[in-house]
């Protein structure tokens, strides 16, 4: 066997090893009993050192130069060849009793912090929480790959990307949202979002979730839907996909745009191209690529007009009682109401993104500037006002509403990153294929499905996020995309 051809078979085998720790967190989150963590724990832990060990291992350096000397070589393989050096890298500049400390805290910590939301006690899951701070910290420092920590911990999730990189954009950006959202949430014309907060029953709301995903082309074949308390996705194998929602009775969105979010993930990772399949390129290029699939999906088509003369029709006759009075035209304002919010998964489009900024500008303060976890609720509080002018009621309304930070660090960043990669990329696609809006309004998604597939999914890992936009787009990131189509799609919708 050539040594090109053994660094895939030795890296594919990592990716099945990734794909059953991935099983085991989907499990976790959806079936398993929650007596029954502790097990999991360990399973878990087992599985992370089981893959350090292999990532890391003498064998691997020597696959990579035995395999840089080969000849010829794809694109293909030169993409492999660069992530296994990276994977390879990161692995040996991390203890393994480390990785395996925080894969158990982090199974522990979850459990927990489902009872601490639930209960609105940030007190019982903060020690789990300090403990993980301090763990990626040791991480990040051992990790030593960016200027500081924590661009280390955010290189992880968007290759090359940088807090000075991240925080130029951010900081241009929430002085446009700030000043867009002040100048909506004044206008004495906007929409009321009332017809959303009625009952509506669950079950109903579960069987519409399932057409609309239907109807965008998620493949049952390979993938399902379940519920969890926060939606994610999970793919187990290159050929099975899950998907999760959470269903408010008494808040329809929930429902309906978290399920086109995460479908907008699993519609990714199905688009790879049949020959990554099962092999270690079977991925996004990164998360705010990855981001930007699930938001243009949920957002840009989802929240649209033109999707609801299609579906609209279809609600009313799921809820005949609710909605027989309420126009299109004031539906679609009710699902683009702007308006300062606590809870992130429940944020309009152009509130979320200063969301996204408060968990950049606290994930920093934790890992360099030695904000104590003790602390967090108040600094949370405190920041939120100062970005929305509300405080929430609660720690389940503020800072116990997500799980991430008791999985990693870095990553919130590439969920406003994702915003501006999507518009930039939609209004690309627009220039090829004008007529989309047209074709929503008949309930025809696959021609916008062939053509994110054939620019973006299909190529997994082989190119990075930046690359692969300039490709698609003939540009760098440019987050005037955003601002522009936040501004033509809110000023009407608000009378301005």
């Amino acid at each position: 066997m050539s040594a090109i051809k053994e660094l895939w078979s030795y890296f594919n085998e990592i990716k099945k090893l990734k794909y059953i720790e991935e099983l085991l967190q989907w499990d976790l989150n959806v079936n398993m009993p929650k007596g029954s963590i502790e097990g999991r724990a360990e399973q878990r832990e087992l599985i992370r050192g089981l893959i350090h060990r292999k990532m890391k291992s003498q064998k691997v350096g020597e696959l990579i130069k035995d395999a840089e000397n080969s000849n010829p070589l794809t694109q293909t393989d030169l993409a492999l060849i660069r992530e296994a050096k990276r994977e390879h890298d990161h692995a040996k500049k991390i203890p393994e009793d480390l990785i395996s400390e925080i894969a158990k805290t982090g199974a522990l910590g979850y459990i927990e912090w489902e009872k601490a939301r639930i209960k609105s006690e940030f007190s019982r899951f903060e020690p789990y929480l300090e403990k993980m701070v301090s763990l990626r910290t040791k991480f990040a420092e051992f990790l030593n790959t960016g200027p500081t920590p924590y661009s280390s911990l955010i290189d992880l999730f968007e290759p090359g990307a940088t807090y000075e990189w991240i925080a130029g954009i951010f900081n241009k950006m929430k002085i446009k949202l700030v000043k867009i959202i002040h100048k909506l949430v004044d206008c004495s014309e906007g929409p009321d979002q009332s017809i959303l907060r009625k009952y509506y029953e669950t079950e109903k709301q579960w069987q519409l979730s399932l057409e609309i995903i239907k109807k965008l082309n998620f493949n049952f074949n390979i993938g399902r839907q379940d519920k969890s308390t926060h939606p994610f996705t999970a793919s187990v194998s290159s050929i099975d996909t899950r998907i999760t929602t959470r269903i408010w009775e008494d808040f329809l969105p929930a429902c309906l745009f978290g399920t086109i979010h995460e479908c907008g993930h699993a519609l990714y990772e199905m688009g790879f191209n049949a020959q990554l399949r099962g092999t270690y390129l079977a991925d996004g290029c990164s998360m705010g690529m990855h981001e930007s699939q699930s938001r243009l999906w949920e957002n840009i088509v989802g929240r649209s007009r033109e999707f609801w003369v299609y579906w609209y029709p279809i609600l009313q006759k799921f809820f005949p009682e609710n909605l027989r009075a309420c126009s299109l035209e004031d539906f679609y304002r009710s699902i683009n109401v702007v308006k300062p919010s606590f809870i992130r998964v429940e944020a309009d489009e152009v509130t979320y993104g200063l969301h996204i900024i408060l968990r950049f500008e606290l994930e920093k303060m934790m890992i360099e500037d030695n904000l104590q976890v003790s602390e967090l609720p108040q600094i949370w509080n405190t920041k939120f006002e100062e970005l929305f002018g509300i405080v929430p009621p609660s720690d389940k309304e503020g800072v116990l509403q997500d799980p991430h930070w008791i999985g990693g660090y870095g990553y919130f960043p590439t969920y406003a990153l994702g915003n501006l990669y999507g518009a930039q990329i939609y209004h690309s696609t627009l220039k090829d294929l004008p007529n989309l809006p047209y074709e929503y309004e008949k309930g025809e998604f696959s021609n916008l499905l062939k053509y994110l597939t054939e620019n973006i999914y299909q190529y997994g890992k082989i190119y990075r996020a930046p690359e692969l936009l300039e490709k698609m787009t003939g540009e760098v990131l440019n987050p005037d995309y955003f601002i522009k189509y936040v501004e033509n799609k809110f000023y009407p919708i608000y009378g301005l």
